[in-house]
Protein backbone atom coordinates (compact mmCIF):
# COMPACT_ATOMS: atom_id res chain seq x y z
CA UNK A 1 0.00 0.00 0.00
CA UNK A 2 0.91 3.28 -0.81
CA UNK A 3 2.15 6.19 2.19
CA UNK A 4 3.62 8.74 -0.38
CA UNK A 5 3.22 9.14 -4.35
CA UNK A 6 4.44 11.50 -6.97
CA UNK A 7 3.26 10.75 -10.34
CA UNK A 8 4.08 12.82 -13.63
CA UNK A 9 2.07 11.66 -16.69
CA UNK A 10 2.29 12.35 -20.38
CA UNK A 11 -0.17 12.21 -23.21
CA UNK A 12 0.91 12.82 -27.08
CA UNK A 13 -1.04 13.45 -29.50
CA UNK A 14 0.79 13.83 -33.49
CA UNK A 15 -1.29 15.01 -36.15
CA UNK A 16 0.66 15.51 -38.97
CA UNK A 17 3.17 18.29 -38.20
CA UNK A 18 1.78 19.47 -35.73
CA UNK A 19 2.16 17.55 -31.72
CA UNK A 20 0.11 18.28 -28.84
CA UNK A 21 1.55 16.99 -25.59
CA UNK A 22 -0.20 17.39 -22.58
CA UNK A 23 1.54 16.76 -18.62
CA UNK A 24 0.05 16.38 -15.08
CA UNK A 25 1.91 16.17 -11.92
CA UNK A 26 0.56 15.64 -8.73
CA UNK A 27 1.05 13.98 -5.20
CA UNK A 28 -0.61 12.06 -2.36
CA UNK A 29 0.06 11.28 1.14
CA UNK A 30 -2.40 8.40 2.26
CA UNK A 31 -2.22 5.29 4.36
CA UNK A 32 -3.59 2.51 2.16
CA UNK A 33 -5.03 4.47 -1.50
CA UNK A 34 -4.02 7.66 -2.41
CA UNK A 35 -5.57 9.84 -4.77
CA UNK A 36 -3.82 12.28 -7.38
CA UNK A 37 -6.73 13.80 -8.54
CA UNK A 38 -5.48 16.10 -11.40
CA UNK A 39 -3.36 13.12 -12.75
CA UNK A 40 -4.45 10.54 -14.99
CA UNK A 41 -4.82 6.79 -14.70
CA UNK A 42 -4.26 6.17 -11.43
CA UNK A 43 -1.95 2.79 -10.87
CA UNK A 44 0.64 3.04 -8.12
CA UNK A 45 -1.67 3.95 -5.08
CA UNK A 46 -3.61 1.05 -5.43
CA UNK A 47 -2.79 -1.42 -2.97
CA UNK A 48 -1.64 -4.75 -4.02
CA UNK A 49 -1.13 -8.38 -3.14
CA UNK A 50 2.07 -10.06 -3.56
CA UNK A 51 3.46 -13.17 -3.89
CA UNK A 52 7.16 -14.90 -3.41
CA UNK A 53 8.99 -17.82 -3.66
CA UNK A 54 12.52 -18.62 -2.48
CA UNK A 55 14.63 -20.39 -5.40
CA UNK A 56 17.76 -20.77 -3.96
CA UNK A 57 19.05 -19.59 -0.26
CA UNK A 58 18.43 -15.54 -0.29
CA UNK A 59 16.57 -14.69 -3.97
CA UNK A 60 13.47 -14.87 -4.24
CA UNK A 61 11.53 -15.12 -7.38
CA UNK A 62 7.56 -13.76 -7.50
CA UNK A 63 5.29 -10.68 -8.33
CA UNK A 64 2.28 -9.07 -7.23
CA UNK A 65 -1.50 -8.47 -8.87
CA UNK A 66 -3.36 -4.83 -8.61
CA UNK A 67 -7.10 -4.71 -9.18
CA UNK A 68 -9.11 -1.68 -8.70
CA UNK A 69 -12.94 -0.89 -10.18
CA UNK A 70 -16.03 0.62 -9.65
CA UNK A 71 -19.06 -1.07 -8.84
CA UNK A 72 -21.15 1.77 -10.42
CA UNK A 73 -23.17 4.55 -8.86
CA UNK A 74 -25.91 7.40 -10.86
CA UNK A 75 -25.81 11.32 -11.22
CA UNK A 76 -28.98 13.13 -10.88
CA UNK A 77 -29.25 16.59 -11.78
CA UNK A 78 -32.92 18.65 -10.90
CA UNK A 79 -33.18 22.58 -11.74
CA UNK A 80 -36.25 24.18 -10.42
CA UNK A 81 -38.02 27.42 -11.15
CA UNK A 82 -40.87 29.12 -12.24
CA UNK A 83 -43.38 26.63 -11.40
CA UNK A 84 -40.90 23.96 -13.58
CA UNK A 85 -38.36 21.02 -12.32
CA UNK A 86 -36.38 19.32 -15.05
CA UNK A 87 -34.57 16.49 -13.64
CA UNK A 88 -31.35 14.39 -15.70
CA UNK A 89 -29.51 11.26 -14.50
CA UNK A 90 -27.43 9.50 -15.42
CA UNK A 91 -24.97 6.48 -14.87
CA UNK A 92 -21.67 7.80 -13.38
CA UNK A 93 -18.14 7.75 -14.69
CA UNK A 94 -16.53 4.55 -13.87
CA UNK A 95 -12.73 2.85 -13.52
CA UNK A 96 -11.28 -0.36 -13.78
CA UNK A 97 -7.48 -1.04 -13.14
CA UNK A 98 -5.71 -3.84 -13.33
CA UNK A 99 -1.78 -4.76 -13.16
CA UNK A 100 0.76 -6.95 -12.78
CA UNK A 101 4.33 -6.80 -11.81
CA UNK A 102 6.85 -9.92 -11.37
CA UNK A 103 10.21 -9.31 -9.65
CA UNK A 104 12.89 -10.82 -8.53
CA UNK A 105 14.75 -9.89 -5.10
CA UNK A 106 17.83 -10.71 -3.17
CA UNK A 107 17.55 -10.60 0.75
CA UNK A 108 20.38 -9.32 3.03
CA UNK A 109 20.20 -9.90 6.76
CA UNK A 110 20.64 -6.92 8.67
CA UNK A 111 21.23 -8.36 12.57
CA UNK A 112 18.71 -10.45 13.78
CA UNK A 113 14.94 -8.18 13.12
CA UNK A 114 16.24 -6.27 10.10
CA UNK A 115 17.29 -7.03 6.43
CA UNK A 116 17.57 -5.23 3.17
CA UNK A 117 15.12 -6.82 0.27
CA UNK A 118 16.18 -5.83 -2.86
CA UNK A 119 13.70 -6.18 -5.31
CA UNK A 120 13.15 -5.34 -8.66
CA UNK A 121 11.25 -6.07 -12.30
CA UNK A 122 8.94 -4.37 -14.88
CA UNK A 123 4.89 -3.79 -14.74
CA UNK A 124 1.53 -4.22 -17.31
CA UNK A 125 -1.16 -1.90 -16.16
CA UNK A 126 -4.33 -1.50 -18.21
CA UNK A 127 -6.62 0.70 -17.14
CA UNK A 128 -10.44 1.62 -18.54
CA UNK A 129 -11.89 5.10 -17.74
CA UNK A 130 -15.91 5.54 -19.33
CA UNK A 131 -18.16 8.43 -18.57
CA UNK A 132 -21.59 8.45 -19.96
CA UNK A 133 -22.74 11.64 -22.15
CA UNK A 134 -26.10 12.60 -21.95
CA UNK A 135 -27.45 14.54 -24.42
CA UNK A 136 -30.94 14.00 -24.23
CA UNK A 137 -31.16 11.62 -27.07
CA UNK A 138 -31.95 8.17 -25.19
CA UNK A 139 -28.93 7.35 -27.32
CA UNK A 140 -25.95 4.91 -25.11
CA UNK A 141 -23.49 7.96 -26.15
CA UNK A 142 -20.47 7.81 -24.28
CA UNK A 143 -16.80 9.04 -23.63
CA UNK A 144 -13.94 6.46 -22.79
CA UNK A 145 -10.06 6.00 -22.16
CA UNK A 146 -8.30 2.55 -22.42
CA UNK A 147 -4.65 2.91 -21.65
CA UNK A 148 -1.85 0.44 -21.18
CA UNK A 149 1.49 0.68 -19.22
CA UNK A 150 4.76 -0.78 -19.30
CA UNK A 151 7.25 0.28 -16.86
CA UNK A 152 10.33 -1.04 -15.08
CA UNK A 153 10.35 -1.36 -11.43
CA UNK A 154 12.60 -0.56 -8.40
CA UNK A 155 11.60 -1.98 -5.54
CA UNK A 156 14.57 -2.10 -2.46
CA UNK A 157 12.54 -2.91 0.76
CA UNK A 158 13.60 -2.05 4.40
CA UNK A 159 12.26 -5.29 6.22
CA UNK A 160 11.33 -6.02 9.81
CA UNK A 161 10.55 -9.38 11.60
CA UNK A 162 9.41 -8.79 15.13
CA UNK A 163 8.63 -12.71 15.45
CA UNK A 164 8.59 -15.64 13.40
CA UNK A 165 6.71 -15.99 9.72
CA UNK A 166 5.52 -12.61 10.02
CA UNK A 167 7.31 -9.18 9.16
CA UNK A 168 6.28 -5.85 7.70
CA UNK A 169 7.94 -3.81 4.69
CA UNK A 170 8.95 0.21 4.32
CA UNK A 171 10.66 1.69 0.99
CA UNK A 172 11.21 3.26 -1.92
CA UNK A 173 9.41 1.89 -5.28
CA UNK A 174 10.86 4.12 -8.73
CA UNK A 175 8.38 3.77 -11.82
CA UNK A 176 10.75 3.94 -14.96
CA UNK A 177 8.32 4.13 -17.96
CA UNK A 178 8.99 1.80 -21.02
CA UNK A 179 6.17 2.38 -23.38
CA UNK A 180 2.45 3.03 -22.79
CA UNK A 181 -0.61 4.16 -25.28
CA UNK A 182 -4.02 5.53 -24.73
CA UNK A 183 -7.17 5.22 -26.85
CA UNK A 184 -9.72 7.95 -26.83
CA UNK A 185 -13.38 6.40 -28.03
CA UNK A 186 -16.13 9.04 -28.46
CA UNK A 187 -19.46 7.62 -29.01
CA UNK A 188 -22.25 9.73 -30.24
CA UNK A 189 -25.47 7.54 -31.91
CA UNK A 190 -24.22 5.77 -34.78
CA UNK A 191 -20.82 7.44 -34.75
CA UNK A 192 -17.91 5.93 -32.84
CA UNK A 193 -14.30 8.27 -33.10
CA UNK A 194 -11.33 7.01 -31.87
CA UNK A 195 -7.67 9.30 -31.45
CA UNK A 196 -4.63 7.04 -29.96
CA UNK A 197 -2.05 9.09 -28.30
CA UNK A 198 1.46 8.03 -26.65
CA UNK A 199 1.57 7.87 -22.99
CA UNK A 200 4.19 7.88 -20.24
CA UNK A 201 4.24 8.15 -16.94
CA UNK A 202 6.89 8.19 -14.38
CA UNK A 203 6.00 7.32 -10.22
CA UNK A 204 7.92 7.63 -7.22
CA UNK A 205 6.42 6.83 -3.77
CA UNK A 206 7.20 5.54 -0.37
CA UNK A 207 5.22 2.27 0.19
CA UNK A 208 4.83 0.15 2.90
CA UNK A 209 3.70 -3.93 3.31
CA UNK A 210 2.62 -6.73 5.83
CA UNK A 211 3.56 -10.18 5.03
CA UNK A 212 4.50 -13.60 6.74
CA UNK A 213 5.63 -16.67 5.46
CA UNK A 214 5.85 -20.02 5.88
CA UNK A 215 8.28 -23.29 4.92
CA UNK A 216 7.19 -25.87 2.29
Amino acid sequence: MPLFSYTSTSIENKDGDTTTKVTQNGSSIALLWGDESNVSFKVHTVPRVGVDYTIIDRLTLGGSVAVAFGLGGSTKTTVSGRGTSVERSGDSPSTTVVGVAPRVGYILPVGDVLALWLRGGFSFYSVSEKTPVNNNNNNNDSDKNSATLFSIDLDPQLTIVPMEHFFFTVGPLINIPLTGNVDRTSVRGATTTTVSNDLTQWHFGISAGLGGWFNL
